[in-house]
């Protein structure tokens, strides 16, 4: 045996060449094949113009040894396609450093637990575009994360822990185009650190703790900045040195901050600003808006004049502010106002002459109008679709003008009784915009309100609907001929009703019920009974395909038949109709007289048996006084004739 190891020892050593050769080949065989383990596929990247390699490992792929990602063989790629890898959910702490290879121009690192990083782990992939850490544990960010990747374009940093960034953190990346900050710890914007990123277009900062909106630190102060994101921030104003001269932002996200105060011309540098959103504020005093906005987004603050928009505004929404009043036609151009929001304020007259050619989308709802307004018509909105008048004190439907819309919203009327006759008469669908009048049809939602409980019958006289919901209203019946049921493209959304089920309504059972099974049968889940008191709650699928008029005979009784259907069944003539009440005086009766006769027939036992015990004793008694009158004798008797 000693001379075997010899014999070993002495090779080894006069034969270096194959002792490196044998440790080479171990190191081969301690390579992860990540291919062996993950998912490997050739699919089309993003903008389908060529074929990728794409390695996906995640938290159902068992790899052992995965925290050395030097240790990582990369797959064999004969066609020279570019490699994008993502190493997700796999709970690594530490991020190592990975194998040479010049194709890798996407990494993902995301859902792991990492917190610390080998120096230059991205040394040897310097093609590097696309790189992602969310949601880590990343506190800080040292300047030898980035070395040697200067190609990288997109960077994501979010749902980490970073609260603060050095300026030379980000000191090669300097072709970056969108960095992704959001939900970290940043206390102030990092403009310092984001200097070098000189063609930085896309910032998200949003869900951090910044109090301070200043960008104009530098003279070169992200000039190629086109989108900033800032949502969710603890921003409190918006002041005139906020933003740097001649800057480039297109769009701008401020909502969901504290902004109380915006001054006068603070946005006035904003000279390339497209679209505004200063949603979810505190903002009550309006301000100047830069020529170029096109689409601005004020909902949620508490606001009660309107500004000034621009001419070329297109988007307009300033819905749950504390309007009390229109804009003033005079001042204001909205030839090219596409949409516009009004909804929750506190607007009683809507009344607008001036012609508004473009508007397809127009929302009045939660407002204080009591009827509806007179200026809606095809001449003021000729390309109008969506009209929503919900949550008004709208106590009577009619439209004076004639209309045209695919979509009208009258939901949660809680003034509404009844929807009389000709009321939508004036409506007509829109098809297309060929013409004014084309023959189209629109849908009509008149839903939760809850005084509701009449339709008359020429309600829709004139107009051809695609969709009716008049579900969760009070209605209790129905008019057969209220409209052309089997028209309905899309159905009627009849539920949470409490309709009489009675013969008025057996037609909804023969003609409508079948269509809706057949076109939108969920429709049908909670079409149910409300009265009389024998169908109340039953759902009236379950009459889908019966052959008798089942609503039709006053005198019926239920039982369940096969397949989860009702049957019905003529009731004995001649009998009286017994109610539950009557019932339940009956079976109180009948068990009265039962424990009456049970109580007559246990004291007349009884008494019998006490009658038994009575006479048992008493001749017992009497026997016991024979004997002892028997036994006194017959001593005397003896006495005598011993003296004798």
């Amino acid at each position: 045996m000693r001379a075997v190891k010899f014999l070993t020892l002495f090779f080894l050593i006069f034969n270096p060449a194959t002792a490196q050769e044998q440790e080479a080949a171990e190191e081969v065989q301690r390579l992860i094949k990540v291919c062996s383990y993950c998912t490997c596929s050739e699919i089309p990247d993003v903008d389908g113009t060529h074929l990728v390699l794409n390695i996906q490992c995640s938290e159902l792929d068992r790899i052992e040894n995965l925290a050395d990602l030097d240790k990582i063989e990369w797959p064999e790629n004969p066609n020279g396609l570019k490699i994008a890898a993502a190493f997700e959910g796999l709970g690594l702490t530490t991020l190592g450093k990975l194998p040479p290879n010049s194709q890798v121009e996407t990494l993902r690192f995301s859902n792991n637990a990492i917190k610390t990083y080998w120096p230059d782990p991205f040394s040897d992939v310097p093609n590097l575009k696309k790189l992602s850490f969310a949601q880590n544990e990343l506190a800080e960010i040292t300047p030898d994360l980035f070395t040697k990747i200067e190609a990288l374009e997109d960077l994501d940093l979010s749902f980490n822990k970073i609260t603060d960034l050095n300026p030379l953190d980000f000191q090669y990346l300097h072709h970056v185009k969108r960095l992704n900050l959001q939900s970290n710890l940043l206390r102030k914007i990092p403009v310092e650190a984001l200097q070098p990123m000189t063609m930085l277009e896309d910032l998200d900062l949003s869900k951090n703790g910044i109090h301070d909106l200043l960008l104009k630190r530098t003279e070169t102060s992200l000039k190629g900045l086109k989108r900033l994101n800032l949502n969710g921030n603890r921003i409190r104003s918006i002041v005139k040195d906020s933003f740097p001269e001649n800057n480039n932002i297109e769009l701008l996200d401020l909502s969901n901050n504290i902004i109380e105060v915006v001054e006068e011309d603070a946005l006035l540098s904003l000279t390339s600003l497209r679209e505004l959103n200063l949603a979810q504020n505190n903002i009550t005093f309006t301000f100047a808006l830069p020529s170029t906005l096109q689409i601005a987004i004020l909902k949620i603050n508490t606001l009660y004049h309107w500004p000034k928009f621009p001419s070329g505004i297109t988007f307009v929404d300033l819905s749950y502010n504390r309007l009390s009043a229109l804009y003033d036609e005079s001042n204001v151009e909205f030839e090219n106002l596409e949409i516009l929001s009004i909804g929750g304020n506190q607007i009683k007259d809507f009344y607008i002459e001036k012609k508004l050619p473009k508007l397809f989308s127009l929302d009045i709802s939660y407002n204080l109008l009591q009827d509806v307004p007179k200026c809606l018509n095809s001449q003021t909105f000729p390309k109008l679709e969506d009209l929503r008048l919900d949550g008004n004190p709208i106590e009577s439907i009619y439209f004076k003008n004639i209309i045209a819309l695919k979509n009208l919203y009258m939901n949660d009327l809680n003034k509404l009784n009844v929807v009389e006759d000709k009321a939508f008469s004036n409506v007509i669908g829109r098809a297309g915009d060929e013409g004014l009048f084309d023959t189209g049809c629109f849908s009509l939602y008149l839903s939760n309100c809850g005084s509701l409980r009449s339709i008359e019958e020429g309600a829709f006289d004139a107009t051809t609907l695609c969709m009716l919901d008049i579900s969760k209203n009070n209605l209790t019946s129905l008019s057969r001929t209220l409209l052309d049921w089997k028209s309905l493209p899309e159905g009627a959304n009849l539920q949470f009703n409490p309709w009489h089920c009675s013969c008025e309504l057996q037609w909804l059972l023969d003609d409508l019920l079948p269509q809706m099974y057949r076109a939108n049968s969920r429709l049908l889940t909670e079409l149910r009974c409300g009265s009389p008191r024998a169908y109340e709650g039953l759902r009236l699928v379950h009459w889908y395909n019966w052959t008798e008029q089942a609503m039709c005979n006053d005198d019926l009784s239920m039982r369940s038949g096969p397949y989860g259907t009702y049957m019905v069944e003529e009731s004995t003539e001649g009998l009286p109709k017994v109610t539950s009440l009557t019932l339940i005086l009956g079976g109180c009766i009948i068990v009265a007289l039962l424990v009456a006769i049970a109580l007559v027939v246990y004291l007349v036992r009884t008494r019998r048996r006490h009658r038994i015990r009575q006479a048992a004793l008493n001749r017992k008694r009497q026997s016991a006084a024979d004997a002892k009158n028997t036994n006194g004798t017959e001593k005397e008797q003896f006495s005598a004739l011993n003296k004798a």
